[in-house]
């Protein structure tokens, strides 16, 4: 049984056998070329590093302790589809240091929320790297996720906790078209918030997504 929160160790790979129009290539803000596409094995460590990274930020996700063995990290993040953001070309990051072709940007996962009869409802989980904040990963990255999760077989996709302090988060999901459908008051203990933090619920109906949707 997998929900948003749980999952056997896989590999990123599940349904896309689905999809025939993957690597998704195209350009970041400063019009570095970048493709998103299903991890790799040898990206599997990388992805468990940025997850354990933004866990111990502790900012914008639930989770407060790391996970300590990729088989924990695979049943979490790889258990259904997950994609990165890998950079096609070299360029400059948003602290002004030089990259290289082929370092990942960026990494997210699509996969059940809920489980049997509401499987249909998928959920995503997005992580950006720290030096490519800022340059339009994460939109980038929320635009495949909607043609991703329509062409999986999603009706629609819920977002369970985005929190208030997480401005930025807030601000994508409503410009891609995300309606707040709940409030949760008093939700998380995050970093660099006083008191307990508000969380928001984001709905988006997938079968609205019109069939020639360009990411």
């Amino acid at each position: 049984m997998t929900t948003a929160y749980s999952g056997n160790p896989g590999t990123g790979v599940a349904g896309l056998d689905q999809i025939s129009y993957l690597p998704i290539e195209t350009r970041i803000k400063n019009g570095s070329k970048v493709q998103i596409s299903p991890f790799l094995e040898q990206d599997w460590p990388i992805g468990m590093e940025l997850m354990n990274l933004i866990i111990r930020e502790g900012k914008t996700w639930p989770f407060d302790q790391e996970f300590e063995t990729m088989d924990s990290y695979r049943g979490y993040f790889l258990s259904h589809a997950a994609f990165v953001v890998r950079a096609m070309e070299p360029g400059v990051d948003s602290q002004g240091v030089k990259y290289k072709s082929g370092e990942i940007m960026g990494c997210f996962y699509i996969k059940p929320n809920f489980p049997g009869r509401c499987s249909h409802i998928c959920n995503g989980g997005f992580i950006t790297s720290p030096k490519f904040r800022k340059m339009g990963v994460a939109t980038i990255m929320g635009k495949s996720f909607l043609k991703l999760a329509k062409d999986l077989g999603y009706k629609s996709s819920y977002f369970n906790l985005v929190f208030k302090s997480n401005v930025a988060s807030i601000r994508l999901w409503e410009s891609l078209g995300f309606d707040r459908v709940a409030v949760l008051e008093n939700a998380a203990k995050l970093e660099g918030v006083e008191g307990l933090d508000t969380a928001y619920g984001y709905r988006y109906d997938l079968e609205s997504l019109p069939s020639d949707y360009k990411v």
